[in-house]
């Protein structure tokens, strides 16, 4: 073992360590009961149906895949419904995980430029950034799909780099990035689609020997996703690929999301033949695709507006604002731009709720979307390492331009902009330390 691999070893497993004292930290210091009285919210609603879920007590199809549900599940029945023991269990594990999404980083980065250092800073960002440090502490799905995004990705990344090699890989590796893979659809069913572009990329990238590999991969990946199709047709009689509710994501996408209610009441107005036919709305797609198609129609530059508008919105937006109280950093300071402009304007704004923390925020967000893009660039002539990651932003992207968008939805792009901006911040240092040498001998 050489003294930089030694050196790099130590750094990274101290990076781990600082990254999870702090998600631990944080996490154990919250109430573990404020989950549980979420009854309305995201929270309350994994928590409670996970319960029944792994009973087997659920009496319909469930919305969303699976696999946090049997996660959150899982750790209730062994320590007790309404438990705090239950949340910290959960919470330890996913302390954990956000830990593991560190580490898969580092990989990522250092392959991606043939760099540890560029590893290192990529681990460094993720231990300290706040936003993942808030996040493994939520019941939700982000930490889980995150991890499992980012460890498919790795993975299938170490494979196009050998393939391109022309060195062998076994069909195990394949294997396991498309069980992976389909894990992380059955948390998100938005990653459907994504794994096929994997595949395909693939075999055209080592011909028939990687044809080969990504067969196996979408094999594995297929058993994995339709296992749970499969679940529900025996179950509830009902066809259920990844997850229900495109339908909806895409008619909130064409009008906005303005509450249950609302969207009920504009939903009967949209498709009056269906309602008439069925006024409870028990079967919502067809009438949530004739309503999406009727507004595309009538409108179709305002649809193209609201949705690029609302993607926009939800790119400059970091994740995780909504967690502090307090009015929003970005209207104080759009108001003091616009109607004041004075320095005592601007130290009632700096003296704002929460000011440093969601300072901390947009300055982490916007450094690593801002360099990730540089990244991106400058990796470029690196395609067969780099295109799995950025393809994945592209990916989202596309998607969320038909779909319903938040920055909730956008923040599983975090760590692959973080994973870019590192690579961006090593090549540029290195090009201005050549360039001094260069001065120097010249």
């Amino acid at each position: 073992m050489t003294g930089g691999t030694l050196s790099t070893r130590r750094a990274l497993i101290a990076l781990l360590i600082v990254a999870l004292v702090l998600r631990l930290a944080y996490a154990l210091s919250l109430d573990p009961l404020a989950p549980y009285e979420d009854r309305g919210g995201d929270m309350g609603w994994y928590l409670d149906t996970g319960y029944r879920f792994i009973a087997g007590e659920v009496p319909v199809v469930v919305p969303s895949g699976p696999i946090y549900l049997m996660f959150a599940g899982f750790w209730q029945r062994l320590f007790g419904k309404d438990t705090a023991a239950a949340i910290y269990a959960i919470r330890i594990v996913q302390a954990l995980l956000s830990t593991g999404t560190v580490y898969f980083a580092f990989c990522m980065a250092r392959r991606l430029i043939d760099d540890a250092r560029a590893g290192l800073i990529a681990a460094g960002v993720l231990a300290i950034s706040p936003v993942f440090v808030l996040e493994q502490a939520q019941i939700l799905t982000e930490t889980l799909y995150i991890f499992l995004v980012m460890g498919g990705l790795a993975l299938f990344q170490a494979m196009a780099g050998r393939v391109r090699r022309g060195d062998p890989v076994p069909a195990g590796a394949a294997a396991g990035a498309g069980a992976i893979f389909g894990l992380a659809t059955l948390t998100r069913a938005v990653f459907l689609l994504y794994p096929l572009a994997l595949a395909i990329f693939l075999g055209w990238l080592g011909g028939r020997r990687a044809a080969r590999l990504a067969a196996v991969l979408l094999a594995v990946y297929a058993a994995v996703v339709l296992s749970w199709t499969a679940y529900n047709w025996i179950r509830f009689k009902e066809v259920v690929i990844g997850a229900q509710g495109i339908t909806s994501f895409a008619y909130m996408g064409a009008h906005g999301w303005s509450g249950p209610q609302e969207l009920d009441a504009r939903l009967l107005e949209d498709a009056p033949d269906h309602a008439a036919q069925d006024p409870s709305l028990n079967n919502r797609d067809p009438a949530l695709i004739k309503g999406t198609l009727r507004t595309i129609q009538a409108d179709p530059l305002g649809y193209a507006w609201r949705r690029v508008s609302e993607l926009g919105g939800a790119y400059l937006q970091p994740h995780g604002t909504v967690l502090f109280p307090g009015e929003s950093l970005k209207a104080l300071a759009r108001a003091w731009l616009q109607d004041d402009r004075s320095p005592g304007g601007l130290l009632r704004l700096v003296r704002g709720d929460w000011f440093g923390a969601k300072l901390a925020l947009y300055l982490f967000h916007y450094g690593a979307l801002i360099l990730g893009l540089a990244g991106v660039w400058l990796t470029r002539r690196r395609w067969p390492l780099m295109l799995p990651l950025a393809g994945f932003a592209a990916y989202l992207t596309l998607v969320h331009l038909v779909l319903m968008v938040t920055p909730r939805y956008l923040f599983p792009l975090e760590p692959i902009f973080v994973v870019f901006a590192a690579c961006a911040l090593r090549l540029l240092w290195a090009r201005r330390d050549a360039q001094r040498t260069a001065r120097s001998a010249g």
